[in-house]
């Protein structure tokens, strides 16, 4: 990795930080690039529970890099469409199967946006903000669509889109966009202790659970409830589910084992 990117280990957490304040930390194609890897690392090891995203300085991400940006205007519509580093990023934490949380530090634009929409939650220092200006660059915010649109809503989607206004901490709040605002010089140990408490549970159960919450969200009720008790067969052959039942049982902490 880059110095783009501060990768950090505190005990079963892993902290992505995006690290170039002085550019405000956009989602450029290399750090994509490497952020996608980093996620794909933390997700596949046994000693990882959650993953932390965040940033240094004033931002937390403000989407697409301008160096990108300008150099699309020499290629083709073909080499445009085929080559956009930070989709993969979206695609890749949509079905991401480990708790990711959102520590937003600063100004979240674009696909910074994205990102906090796209965690499984969220926690904003109070002089974060929100927003999906592409609007006043000339163009409109379509790759993130997909994935604040869920979030967001259709108004609210319409709203930022059409006006490119950027929202405060406490709008994302009463929106639903972030779970909880902390005091700035509080949201990193927040954001640990949040991770920490939810990758101590059952990494099958975490697994399992957020493959049920993403699969079944467009489903209509019949068929959600047929999957989901489906899945539900599934958790009681674990190992982990008569664990976590013994243990409760023994007023003891349980110890997963994963399977």
């Amino acid at each position: 990795m880059s110095s783009d990117l501060i990768i950090e280990t505190i005990g079963r957490v892993r902290r992505i930080t995006f690290n170039t304040p002085e550019r405000r930390n956009p989602l450029s194609f290399s750090v994509s690039k490497e952020l996608v890897s980093a996620l794909r690392e933390a997700e596949a090891s046994s000693e990882i529970g959650s993953v932390i995203i965040t940033g240094t300085g004033k931002a937390f991400c403000v989407g697409g890099d301008q160096k990108d940006f300008k150099a699309a205007f020499s290629k083709r519509p073909p080499e445009v469409l085929g080559d956009y580093p930070p989709v993969e990023v979206f695609r890749l934490a949509r079905n991401y199967r480990k708790p990711l949380v959102a520590a937003v530090n600063g100004a979240a634009m674009g696909g910074g946006m994205g990102i906090a929409c796209l965690s499984h939650m969220a926690i904003a220092a109070q002089s974060a903000s929100f927003g999906i200006p592409e609007i006043r660059l000339g163009i409109f915010p379509l790759t993130v669509l997909p994935v604040v649109r869920p979030v967001l809503g259709e108004r609210l989607t319409y709203d930022l889109a059409l006006t490119g206004r950027i929202m405060t901490a406490q709008e994302a709040l009463e929106a639903g966009i972030v779970n909880k605002i902390v005091p700035d010089a509080d949201l990193q140990q927040a954001a640990l202790d949040m991770a920490a408490q939810i990758g101590e549970f059952s990494p099958l159960a975490l697994k399992l659970g957020l493959e049920a919450l993403q699969a079944s969200a467009d489903m209509d009720f019949e068929a959600a409830t047929s999957y989901l008790n489906g899945m539900r067969t599934i958790f009681f052959a674990s190992e982990d589910l008569q664990e976590g039942a013994t243990a409760f049982l023994e007023k003891r902490k349980p110890v997963w084992r994963g399977r």
